[in-house]
């Protein structure tokens, strides 16, 4: 009988927390997104329904650049297509982009380009071979490099803090292999 009267506390302090967390974590609303203001359809999210054709485009486009110089996402994750900077800081983002640990994506607006989208989806793949964990473990030159080398950004667009993971990156693949990126830097990794 005692458990039954903590069941009523007990739903108040989870209905508590999870409300907390949706106010003060915000990367978690790309959970729901659809209760954060953006229209939703499959795995693509917007903010303005005007741009879902080509927000479906970009993500497309994106995810069959990554199938052919990676690998395919097995499960494409979800991306949120921001058009003002109030929905990309509604779900935390700073930046131009940001991939929310295994959730999903969110793109910031002006970053609506073809290499911006696959640098974030690259990040989802990174945890589909690597788990969560191994993505979060893995160096910046590994993690980043691989990202923004993939993606192929132009010049202009390629932040100088960058560059040198870049290079890390590149010279590291051309010793080991496009084809064994995953498995090179599983060696790499360190265990449980």
């Amino acid at each position: 009988m005692k458990i039954l009267r903590l069941l009523p506390v007990v739903a108040f302090f989870a209905a508590a927390s999870l409300v907390a967390a949706w106010l003060f974590f915000k990367p978690l609303r790309v959970i729901a997104p659809g209760l954060n203001g953006v229209f939703c359809s499959g795995e693509i999210c917007v903010e303005d329904r005007a741009t879902f054709a080509a927000a479906a485009d970009l993500h497309r486009a994106a995810l069959a650049n990554i199938a052919v110089k990676l690998t395919a996402l097995a499960a494409p994750p979800r991306v949120i297509f921001c058009a003002t900077q109030k929905c990309y800081r509604s779900f935390g983002g700073r930046g131009r982009g940001i991939a929310i640990f295994d959730l999903g994506v969110v793109i910031a607006p002006g970053s609506w380009q073809p290499y911006l989208v696959e640098h974030e989806l690259i990040h989802m793949l990174q945890s589909q071979e690597l788990g969560l964990r191994g993505r979060e473990n893995s160096p910046l030159w590994f993690k980043e490099g691989m990202a923004f080398h993939v993606s192929a950004p132009p010049d202009f667009d390629l932040p100088d803090y960058a560059k040198p993971w870049v290079a890390q990156y590149r010279d590291w693949e051309r010793q080991v292999g496009r084809e064994n990126v995953w498995t090179e830097i599983g060696r790499h990794q360190p265990r449980p």
